[in-house]
């Protein structure tokens, strides 16, 4: 991945020039300098004198020509423009469900991005769990496009972002995310993401609708017993039981009000760390949870006039259960 910052100057402040230096020592320096003006000077033959009261720092770098250049870009295939914070948001509500980097597969370690029919789609899975936001474009696309993006860089780069426009910008090879001030060239992975589309379209034969937040409080609560592992659901016409029994800890017991029930009772273990980090990402007032059967995946969704969020479990099996 490559990033590029910029920084406006004062008019006549400034010369041109340019030196690569290592950036993690780069960094450190410009966090430790007293408050005030800094001045950054090149001196030959690749040196930089960093000064701002009395402190001074001369770091030795190297030739830029030899370490940092803008990567080719491949075929262009489109461009995207949308808010930085809906951006933010949205990767935020997805990426934590991508499986970690030791992942012997590295397309689980990535996101999604899908953008056809005047929507953009990100989804992300570690085979247990599964997120999809889907938001809609101001503008239909001629092109359609389907790019696997390392989940990593995503949350990393999503934290720099600001300003109020951004766009992103597809080819063959790599995702470029700009804005006024920054530019980050993030290299695709190559394989085919797993079919999901079946899953979250997957009929129920109930339908929960409950208050997000009480949701939360009550999930919160039971995995200080659960230690983030198994969670029994309970789900009935009135409520929501939640409760799990941890050997040498104890037991807990919470009940929710739910605010619609339609369909039939039921019963399904999950592990409660997973489906806290799920409710914890949704902003939205309310949610709804589809169950199907104790086999397949509890769906976890929540829509407004412009954005579609989708959530799935896997269960877990109990004597219970």
């Amino acid at each position: 991945m490559v990033i590029q910052a910029k920084l406006p100057l004062d008019e006549g402040h400034y010369q041109t020039g340019s030196i690569a230096v290592p950036s993690r020592l780069f960094a450190d320096m410009i966090r430790k300098l007293p408050a005030g003006v800094v001045t950054l000077e090149t001196q030959p033959p690749f040196l930089l004198k960093i000064s701002s009261g009395s402190t001074v720092f001369r770091l030795y770098g190297m030739d830029p020509e030899d370490s940092c250049s803008v990567p080719d870009l491949g075929n262009h295939l489109l461009d995207v423009e949308l808010s930085s914070s809906q951006f933010k948001k949205m990767v935020q509500q997805v990426v934590f469900a991508s499986a970690r980097s030791n992942e012997p597969r590295p397309v689980l370690t990535g996101t999604l991005f899908h953008i056809a029919n005047g929507s953009m789609k990100l989804m992300a899975t570690d085979c247990v769990r599964l997120a999809s936001c889907t938001i809609l474009l101001n503008r239909n696309l001629s092109n359609e496009v389907e790019a696997i993006i390392p989940s990593a860089y995503l949350k990393h780069v999503s934290k720099l972002l600001s300003g109020e426009k951004l766009r992103i910008s597809f080819s063959n090879h790599r995702m470029v995310i700009q804005n006024q001030d920054l530019a980050a060239y993030i290299p695709l992975i190559t394989g085919s993401f797993p079919p999901m589309e079946t899953m979250t379209n997957a009929t129920y034969v109930t339908e929960v609708r409950v208050s997000s937040a009480a949701f939360l409080s009550a999930i919160e609560r039971v995995n200080l017993v659960a230690g983030g592992q198994t969670v029994l659901l309970n789900g009935t016409p009135h409520s929501l039981e939640l409760s799990s029994n941890t050997p040498e800890v104890g037991d807990v017991h919470e009940t929710t009000p739910v605010q619609d029930f339609r369909g039939e009772p039921f019963r399904i273990a999950f592990n409660g760390k997973y489906m806290q980090d799920i409710i914890r990402v949704i902003d939205s007032e309310w949610i709804s949870i589809q169950y199907a059967s104790p086999l397949k995946p509890l769906i976890v969704t929540t829509a407004s006039t412009n954005e579609s969020l989708v959530y799935l479990i896997t269960p877990l099996r109990t004597r219970n259960t």
